[in-house]
């Protein structure tokens, strides 16, 4: 039941500023990212759960454009997010 696309579990956590928004969804917390995870791979891989309202989003190092390692997926509900994080914690995405 693994998703292997690169080598190392990433994280899968409700995002803290969740507590602050009083919108309805959730926004989710992709830690442990590999390098080479962009926008779209995360796009690709959490839509299976439910409805992206926000494009994913890759932090990425402002001088150097490099991922950070993790990023931020927001879906409408929070069973879809519930979901994800079920499905997707602890599994690998690229390398790790």
């Amino acid at each position: 039941n693994s998703v292997k696309l690169f080598g190392k579990p990433i994280r899968v956590n409700k995002a803290s500023q969740d507590k602050k928004t009083l919108e309805v969804g959730a926004n989710l917390f992709i830690g442990g990212l590999d390098p080479d995870v962009d926008e779209k791979m995360l796009y690709d891989t959490f839509s299976a759960f439910g409805t992206i309202t926000e494009t994913p989003k890759v932090m990425r190092d402002p001088d150097t454009g490099n991922s950070k390692g993790y990023g931020f997926v927001s879906f409408d509900s929070f069973e879809a997010s519930d979901l994800a994080i079920e499905c997707m914690h602890n599994q690998y995405l690229c390398n790790k």
